[in-house]
């Protein structure tokens, strides 16, 4: 009978260990459910969403299919008209050089009195000499004012020559611009690399720098002054002579010369 008794004292204490193991097992297991749950009935009484006042976060367009399909933020900006840039400068920079060669008349002191006219007509119209020897004169004058310099010119004596060219600089003259404006930014930075300097070295180099960013912009500085005032001013050359005076034995030479050229080219 005593054993009986421990029997059954061990049985009850080992199924209400069981029973207890078992319950705590069975609580860790249904926690997640019920959290769900929880989370099932919270969603189940939010209110619905209004969709009139509802904007996605990214941009959409609708398809042909139906569908929408997604624009990333460069595309959205490549879809968004640009707003108008700037007028552009189109007028072009046009250079003029023009040539004259004059005929004078045989008379006594004509190339002077030629010379004295041609300097007198080049400052009544704004103009001024750049070159000058015997039988010509190189200046410059205002496009406006070119044609009525010629015409005076060509009054002058018999026009044996006379040509004009022009040139085109507009673009090489907006190159010059652009790449000043550059360097005129890398100056800035070496000066503000110059202020920031520790040491000499540092300070030698940044200035060995600076002095050859600053020749550059002095050259391109010339350029664009000579362009401005090649368009600003046409270059005229204005050549003049005397007329030739054959002699008796010239004539005779002449005539030989012509008859000869006569006898192999006939026009």
């Amino acid at each position: 009978m005593r054993t009986a008794a421990m029997v059954k004292s061990f049985l009850t204490v080992f199924l209400s260990i069981l029973l207890i193991s078992c319950g705590s097992t069975r609580a860790s297991i249904m926690a997640p459910d019920s959290g769900f749950e929880s989370n099932v009935n919270y969603q189940a009484h939010q209110p619905a969403p209004d969709l009139e006042s509802y904007q996605p976060e990214s941009d959409e367009e609708v398809s042909q299919n139906g569908e929408t399909e997604e624009i990333s933020a460069p595309q959205a900006k490549r879809a968004t008209p640009s707003a108008p840039t700037a007028p552009v400068d189109n007028r072009r920079m046009i250079t003029y050089s023009h040539t004259l060669e004059l005929v004078l008349e045989h008379k006594k002191e004509i190339i002077e009195k030629t010379r004295m006219s041609l300097i007198e007509q080049i400052k009544s119209n704004k103009g001024f000499i750049i070159g000058e020897r015997d039988g010509s004169i190189t200046a410059r004058i205002p496009p406006e004012n070119m044609d009525a310099f010629l015409a005076f010119a060509r009054t002058l004596g018999k026009v044996e020559h006379e040509s004009r060219r022009g040139a085109d600089i507009t673009d090489q003259y907006r190159d010059n611009i652009s790449r000043l404006n550059s360097l005129k930014h890398v100056r800035d930075r070496y000066l503000a690399l110059l202020e920031q300097a520790h040491n000499v070295t540092d300070m030698l180099r940044v200035e060995k720098e600076l002095e050859r960013i600053n020749t550059e912009i002095e050259v391109l500085e010339g350029r664009i002054r000579h362009a401005e005032q090649s368009v600003a001013f046409s270059l005229i050359t204005v050549e003049f002579r005397k007329k030739t005076i054959l002699g008796p034995l010239g004539w005779v030479f002449y005539g030989t010369f012509w008859a000869i050229g006569a006898l192999f080219v006939w026009d």
